[in-house]
């Protein structure tokens, strides 16, 4: 999906919040109670996220 320009500081705030998602997704899953299905769904969470960042990361340095 080819990205839009970004105005101001909202390309900074998208990558933040990627960060963000992934950080917390990192917290979440060393629990022992989690249920199968919302170890997958934070896995499959953090790694959207992961490769979402990597391609904002991208189109920053281009």
């Amino acid at each position: 999906m080819p990205f839009e320009p970004v105005a101001g500081g909202a390309f900074a705030f998208l990558i933040e919040s990627q960060r963000r998602v992934i950080s917390h997704c990192e917290r979440l899953l060393p629990a022992s109670d989690l249920t199968p299905e919302d170890r997958a769904r934070l896995m499959r969470l953090r790694n959207d996220a992961e490769a979402q960042l990597a391609r904002l990361t991208y189109v920053e340095a281009a």
